[in-house]
């Protein structure tokens, strides 16, 4: 507080200054206080203090009125960084990021030198906007003024790299990080794990060991969520066996992020085993390792295991009820499948739109197209909005039966809910029209789409060979040519069925033509 303000501040009455350096819980009582402040503190001529105006930006910005707070800001004369960091802290607290770089921005634009509380702020909000090279850059002011050495910014910063995905510039904090521990060690490791970097986990994992630093289950749990959702199937199982040998004990988050991944490899045998750990450890009794369990049974083929695990678990839940359609249908027991949706709805069960998905995409792959239809007809009789996966599941059945009328109420409420946008929506809609006869219609939807994709091109290309348009498929094949997309075996069967219909081989591109 500079020594040229205190006479002004003395103007102030102590209640005033009291209010104003008491904790932001206390303004929470009353806005015209921080109003009436200001006030006083305008008329006593104070305003122009740093300190006083960094107060009443925090308290106007408790009440989200951050237009005051930035007025007060614009007036100074000579804002300083305590001023600036007070507002961009309150805008960065009220997750409006955009708004909080700018402030930064408007700062460093006077030349005024960011300190170690202003930075953790910035790199939170690069972070929430994967702004990387804002980041980057602002990480280069902290190094230019030896700031980068603070256990906060370096903390910060770690988390910024990490968001944005960029794992060497996170190792390179990582290592310079004074202060590591089991927090920032995990973060880490599920940050090589969702890049499916198998070898560099095991390598944090032996330096945590040499520093003395014990992985918990929490970091455990990172690694495995990290590889299944990233895909890296393999991976995870391994970790998982790592894991158990080495005495932790896999809980049940755990076991329901590693049981993905078992499903989709189709390892039965290794399900089996965490099947009978998880009974020896009591988890089936939590519905999202049941749902695991039974959506790993599905896709490894095991039908008796779905049915079994339902029978044996007595709460009546939606995500358990989901896994089962799903895995029935999948195995092709469809029948199965709709008798225990019935008995869904006679238990008066809160049915969500992925209940009814899956009883939809179900019965159109098994060829119940009628049941389809009626299905998808009571869902919207239920209440329950149909969705971009809803839509193209139950379009083939419409396009199975020519039933044009469904179809054509599908595509409206597609049109509706701004779901046209969907390539997988467009896809099914120009197959459903094509198989009703209305290939004009299929042009006019591909037409409409702002992005295609392989599968967009494929349908329209399928749907004129269907119906004969040889010279309209060799156009659209030479469009999809012009493209960055490069034509796969759908699209040459297209191709070679309309010429073949119409003696066209001459005129067929060559395959060289293509590379």
């Amino acid at each position: 507080m500079t020594k040229q303000v205190l006479p002004l501040i003395e103007k102030i009455p102590q209640t005033i200054l009291g209010f104003l350096e008491s904790s932001p819980s206390c303004w929470s009582s009353s806005l015209s206080k921080t109003t009436q402040a200001h006030a006083r503190i305008l008329k006593s001529g104070a305003q122009n203090d740093g300190y006083i105006s960094a107060k009443l930006i925090a308290s106007y910005s408790n009440y989200s009125c951050f237009d005051h707070a930035n007025l007060i800001l614009q007036s100074i004369p000579d804002p300083n960084v305590y001023t600036f960091s007070s507002l961009i802290y309150a805008l960065t607290k009220a997750k409006l990021y955009s708004q909080s770089l700018g402030v930064f921005s408007r700062m460093f634009s006077r030349g005024l030198i960011p300190d170690t509380h202003v930075l953790p702020n910035l790199f939170k909000v690069c972070a929430e906007l994967s702004a990387f090279r804002a980041g980057k850059q602002i990480h280069c002011v902290a190094c230019a003024l030896g700031l980068d050495g603070d256990g906060f910014v370096q903390g910060s910063l770690f988390h910024m790299y990490m968001r944005c995905g960029k794992m060497g510039d996170a190792r390179k904090v990582f290592d310079r990080m004074s202060n590591r521990d089991v927090v920032t060690c995990s973060a880490l490791l599920c940050g090589y794990a969702r890049k499916g970097c198998l070898e560099e986990v095991v390598r944090v994992l032996a330096e945590m060991e040499s520093s003395g630093i014990e992985p918990n289950i929490v970091s455990w749990n990172g690694i495995l969520s990290g590889f299944n959702r990233s895909g890296y199937h393999k991976e995870a199982m391994v970790m998982f066996q790592k894991m158990h040998h080495l005495g932790f004990l896999p809980d049940e988050i755990a076991v329901s992020s590693v049981l993905p991944s078992v499903g989709d490899s189709e390892r039965l045998d290794i399900g089996r085993q965490i099947h009978g750990y998880a009974i020896k450890q009591g988890l089936l009794k939590d519905k999202c390792v049941i749902s695991a369990m039974i959506d790993m049974y599905g896709k490894s083929g095991h039908v008796y295991g779905i049915i079994e695990l339902f029978e044996q678990f007595e709460l009546m839940e939606t995500g358990v009820c989901n896994a089962c359609i799903t895995g029935l249908s999948r195995n092709g027991l469809v029948d199965k499948a709709l008798e225990m949706f019935a008995l869904f709805k006679e238990q008066k069960m809160e049915l969500n739109v992925v209940s009814w998905t899956s009883i939809i995409a179900g019965c159109a792959q098994n060829g119940k197209d009628i049941e389809t239809l009626e299905l998808f007809r009571e869902m919207q009789v239920a209440g329950v909005k149909p969705n971009r996966v809803t839509i193209p599941s139950m379009l083939p059945a419409c396009g199975n039966i020519a039933a044009l009328v469904h179809g054509r109420s599908a595509h409206g409420f597609a049109v509706r809910v701004h779901l046209l946008d969907d390539v997988h929506v467009g896809s099914a809609l120009i197959d459903m029209y094509a198989k009703c006869g209305r290939i004009n219609m299929s042009q006019v939807v591909f037409d409409m789409m702002p992005t295609r994709n392989l599968v967009c091109w494929n349908s329209l290309m399928s749907g004129y060979s269907m119906h004969g348009k040889a010279k309209e498929v060799m156009s659209i094949f030479e469009s999809l040519v012009r493209t960055r997309l490069k034509p796969d075996f759908i699209s040459f069967t297209s191709l070679l069925s309309a010429c073949s219909q119409r003696c066209l081989w001459s005129q067929t591109p060559a395959s060289g033509e293509l590379c």
